[in-house]
């Protein structure tokens, strides 16, 4: 079968939603052990964890947001390289 620009512009367009899986992956990575450093280290000091998140209650909220809102980007990227691939299958 006959390659045409679509075919190389899908073969692109896999390797860069490949790299952002890789990345977003590396940083939701980052994000669990931030999470368990900050256990360790408001374990022995419970009031100081009370008081920094009523503190910062709005930005824990949107920080959350974000990580959901990576999360999921992560999955439909994660499906979008399985379509890329079925359709890259195509063109061999």
């Amino acid at each position: 079968m006959v390659k045409d620009y679509f075919y190389y512009c899908l073969r692109d367009r896999l390797v860069f939603a490949q790299e952002y899986a890789n990345d977003c992956t590396n940083c939701l990575r980052h994000i669990e052990v931030n999470k368990k450093a900050d256990y360790e280290f408001y374990k022995n000091n419970k009031f100081l964890f009370f008081f920094e998140e009523l503190l910062n209650l709005p930005t824990n909220i949107y920080r959350s947001y974000k990580v959901a809102k990576m999360r999921i980007d992560l999955i439909k990227c994660l499906y979008d390289i399985k379509v890329m691939q079925h359709e890259l299958k195509n063109y061999e």
